[in-house]
Parts: structure tokens; C-alpha cells; sequence
């Protein structure tokens, strides 16, 4: 970015105020993006979101920091460590027997590398807590079940990004607990939370945040909470944000993308924009809609005095905030000590859930067939979607199988096999001493609750009626391991694809299984003898 001056609250106009205070979707396509940069030559935009995975990113960011004579906020997600760089996920701090240099190595490692492609601000730690099984990969998206951990090992986090080079994004507020099993991308959430509950438990992390002076951001969700507000979400809920106000926070909202169907199924594309705003949410992220397009849902609010002056300018000073924060950031720079903490978290969040006398280990020597799980496109094939190739790719499960058990073989098995797979399956178990099966889920918006498929909880009762299934590995959510019948050793990994080859070791004996479960206590595994209907 060139030479920066920041804005001034008291020389901007109406028209600058309300560019300010929406965050910028510019993965719309190259319209989108030219009038973007338009509204910045401007001074009428006040953050732009530009995700890692388009194809388009350094060209877009190059243009965005190139035209923006102010410092302009410039935002992505990184819930899973920056692209390029296999960290399993923020899960796995509390799973690595929660180590706070590996959290604060998370941090600053992540906003290192991002910060060096041209952001300034990171959506992330998660704060919400799961202690059952969550829709859209809630379970492996948080830090941990509790609160003092979180709190914990969100603010090692934190630390880490302000040293790496970017402001962080808590989310999802307000984390409820009391939460029915929703996806906010399909449906509006449902919390039974009072605000005493928030205050006392979900949002504890946020309170011990707020008074280390650690809290940049926030991001808000799109439960609706009734006994706080019965009408409206808390994206769009006054008094909803106003109870974290009141905690001290200072910073500023951002919304969830507004393109969800927890907002829209109910106010459509554009009413959000300035509902969101009014309701006290600094930068509303219209998700579904070019910017221009939601500039103009802004421009129309504030003409029929939806938007206030008065809470324009509350929105526009806590947006200017953040801009003065980012020029106070330290140059990126990423160390070699943050790598090699990041590998020792690939090998130390793994867990084990064994028989009595049993290790997490079987004869690397004997004759085993790996059952793979695959997607509906893989069967063997290079054909794997975007999310899968990211930690989870058969083929290079199978090429360490035959590292580490030479004896042994492979075999892909798609998660909703056909009966020819199925009769493949039978015919083949039959020249080996057992089977090992490898499942993950992918955990995507959009899709609902993580479970294995029922055709392939069949196939592992039908193989394990006569107790040929002697380990399972699963990557991804553990609550979906419980789905499969009883095994007697199960390794639980995360998502990342150091942590499947170390696992892989881990089941040969050349490593051991170092870590710990943090949902142990909400996990009820399948016993011996117990029948799946």
C-alpha cells in the first residue's frame, strides 16, 4: 500500500459515511472489483473481503492497496491457517494438550503470511463452543468446549496475530450454548439463552478479551435469541450487540455474511444492509450482493431516516478506529520457530480411544486392507473437490500405506458406494487378516449436520459382525466417529494433512499418539455387542 493519511471523521460527507460502513464482497467478478476501486478513489469504502481461494486474489489486492490512499481494512477468513501451510485446524490447540506457544504460534504464523499477501485483517479466533454435535463444522472450527480454555488460548492467539501483523475477528457472536442444531446458512439459528446465560458462560472468553485489551473485532452471527430479542437475529438485533457494548467492548461489529438463509429467507437481499447497520453492527457484509448495489441499500436507508446521522457516525468513528490500528501494526515476518511449532502440532493433537490392554498401534508386518472413504467423485481417481485436496487425498493415504505397511493394500470406497463397490468391498476383505478404515467429513456450509453416510455405516457393521475391523481413523469432527459400530482402537485426527500422515505413523508404531480428546466427555462411542439400526 502507498502512503496512507486516514480519514477524518468531521470532513468526510454523508455519501463517505455510508461507503465506510459496510465491508465489501470483490468476489463478484471484475465489474464488481473496478467499481470497488472506484468508491475507494473516493473515500467511500471502508473494507473490502477478498478470499484466499480466488483464483483472482493477488491481482485483486495488488489494485485495492494500489488505489487506497487511506488504510482501508482489508479482510479474509483464516480459520485453518493460511493457504499453503497444513495446520489442522485451531481445534487442535486444545487437543494438543493446550499448548499456548503452539496458540500463539497459530496466530502469528497465520497473519504473517496473509499480512505479507496484502491483508490487515483476520477473521478469526472462533469463540463459540460446542459440546455437542454442531451443524457446518462447529466441532472442529472452535478452540474447545470450555470457556477458560478458550479464553485462554484465544488470547495466545490474538497475541500472535498482532505480532504477525494483523487485527483479529472474534467469533461468532454471541456464541450461545443453549443453541438448537442449526446452520445458519440454511435456516435462522435458535438459542435459548438469557443474558444472564451469555454473560455468565458463552461469553466469557469475550469479557476476559475485552479486558486485556485484546479485542479488535467482532463478527455476529445470525441466531435469533427471544428472551433477549423475540424479532430479530442478533446480525440485525440492537440489543443483542448492545450487551457486549456494555462489557467494554469497543471495536467494532462486523456481520456474517448476509447472504445466508438465516437472514435472508426472511428480509431478502438488501434489507440486511441497513438493518444490520441500524442495529448497531459497524460493517454489514452483504455477502450477496455487488457492492454497488448495497452502497445504493445503504444511500436509500439513510434518505428515508432509517440510518441516523448519530448512528452513522458511531459506526464510521469505530470503522476509523480500526483504520488507525492498522497503521500501528508491525512489518510481517515469518519464523522459522512458528513453522516448527506448527509441525509439533500436526504430531501432538492426535488422539486414541482403545480397547482395555490394547495400544493405538497394529503389525505394520501383517496382511491389513484399508478401507478409504472417499467423496462421490473419488474412487480412486485424481478427481477431488477443492476442500478435500486441501488435507485429505486418497491417493496420497494410500502411497504412505504402502510406506508403512508394506504387506498391506488400499482400497478407495466412496461414502455412498453402489452395490458393485459394495460387492468389490466383500471380495476383496477375503485375502487379508483384517481391515483398517479410514472416513473424514468435510465440514461445509451450506450441508447441515456431519454424519457418515448410512450406506457406509452398513458396510463397517456388515465387516465388523465378525470383528474383522481392527482400527478406525477419522479426520474431521470426532462426534461423526461414533456413528460406525464398535472398533477396538479408534485415532481421532484433525484436518490437516500432516496431522493424516502422522496418524498413519502413529497406527504403525513409529510414533506415538501424544494427544488428548477435547470432547472426550460428549463422545459416546458404540460398545461391544451393540447392534446399529
Amino acid at each position: 500500500m502507498k502512503k496512507v493519511k486516514e480519514l477524518d471523521l468531521h470532513s468526510l460527507t454523508a455519501e463517505q459515511k455510508l461507503g465506510l460502513v459496510f465491508c465489501a464482497n470483490l468476489n463478484h467478478g471484475p465489474q464488481d472489483v473496478e467499481n470497488a476501486l472506484e468508491m475507494i478513489r473516493e473515500h467511500r469504502l471502508g473494507a473490502v473481503w477478498v478470499t484466499t481461494n480466488n483464483r483472482n486474489r493477488d491481482e485483486i489486492l495488488k489494485k485495492v492497496r494500489k488505489t487506497a490512499d487511506y488504510p482501508i481494512l482489508i479482510f479474509c477468513d483464516a480459520e485453518n491457517g493460511p493457504p499453503g501451510y497444513s495446520i489442522p485446524g485451531i481445534i487442535s490447540l486444545s487437543a494438543a494438550r493446550e499448548n499456548e506457544a503452539y496458540a500463539h504460534s497459530f496466530g502469528r504464523l497465520t497473519s504473517a503470511v496473509l499480512a505479507k499477501m496484502g491483508y490487515n485483517v483476520v477473521c478469526n479466533p472462533v469463540l463459540d463452543r460446542c459440546s455437542f454435535r454442531a451443524p457446518c463444522g462447529a466441532n472442529t472450527r472452535s478452540i474447545s468446549p470450555d470457556k477458560e480454555v478458550t479464553a485462554r488460548l484465544s488470547a495466545a492467539v490474538i497475541r500472535g496475530m498482532h505480532e504477525g501483523g494483523t487485527l483479529s475477528v472474534a467469533k461468532h457472536y454471541p456464541s450461545e450454548q443453549k443453541k438448537k442444531p442449526y446452520d445458519s446458512h440454511m435456516r435462522e439459528g435458535y438459542a435459548e439463552d438469557t443474558r444472564e446465560e451469555l454473560l455468565a458462560d458463552a461469553l466469557y472468553p469475550y469479557r476476559k478479551l475485552i479486558a486485556e485489551g485484546l479485542l479488535d473485532g467482532v463478527m455476529v452471527g445470525h441466531s435469533l435469541l427471544p428472551s433477549i430479542d423475540p424479532e430479530y437475529p442478533a446480525s440485525l438485533s440492537r440489543p443483542v450487540m448492545d450487551i457486549l457494548r456494555e462489557c467494554g467492548f469497543d471495536g467494532f461489529y462486523i456481520s456474517d455474511g448476509l447472504n445466508m438463509m438465516g437472514v435472508v429467507l426472511k428480509y431478502g437481499n438488501y434489507a440486511p444492509t441497513p438493518m444490520a447497520l441500524g442495529a448497531g453492527c459497524d460493517l454489514p457484509l452483504p455477502w450477496g450482493i455487488p457492492c454497488c448495489e448495497a452502497y445504493r441499500a445503504l444511500e436509500e436507508a439513510y434518505r428515508d431516516g432509517r440510518i441516523t446521522d448519530a448512528q452513522l457516525d458511531l459506526a464510521v468513528s469505530h470503522v476509523l478506529d480500526a483504520q488507525h490500528k492498522v497503521t500501528l501494526l508491525p512489518e510481517p515476518e515469518i519464523l522459522a520457530e512458528d513453522i516448527e511449532n506448527i509441525a509439533r502440532l500436526n504430531r501432538e493433537c492426535i488422539s486414541a480411544v482403545c480397547e482395555e490392554g490394547l495400544s493405538p498401534s497394529i503389525d505394520p508386518l501383517s496382511k491389513h486392507l484399508f478401507v478409504i472413504m472417499t467423496d462421490m467423485t473419488t474412487n480412486g481417481n485424481a478427481a477431488y473437490d477443492a476442500f478435500a485436496t486441501t488435507f485429505y487425498s486418497p491417493e496420497r493415504i494410500a502411497e504412505k500405506i504402502k510406506e508403512l505397511f508394506p504387506n498391506s493394500d488400499a482400497f478407495m470406497h466412496p461414502e455412498y458406494p453402489s452395490y458393485e463397490d459394495n460387492m468389490r468391498l466383500f471380495g476383496k476383505q477375503q485375502q487379508y487378516d483384517d481391515i483398517v478404515y479410514i472416513t473424514y467429513y468435510k465440514s461445509f456450509c451450506f450441508i447441515g449436520r456431519e454424519c457418515l453416510t448410512q450406506r457406509t455405516v452398513d458396510m463397517m457393521d456388515a465387516l465388523q459382525s465378525t470383528d474383522r475391523i481392527v482400527a478406525h481413523l477419522h479426520f474431521g469432527s470426532p462426534f461423526v466417529a461414533t456413528d460406525a459400530p464398535y472398533i477396538p482402537r479408534v485415532l481421532l485426527g484433525w484436518a490437516s494433512a500432516g496431522c493424516v500422515m502422522h496418524t498413519l505413523e502413529c497406527l504403525a508404531g513409529k510414533a506415538e499418539v501424544l494427544g488428548v480428546q477435547p470432547y472426550a466427555n460428549e463422545l459416546e462411542f458404540h460398545k461391544k455387542g451393540d447392534l446399529i439400526c
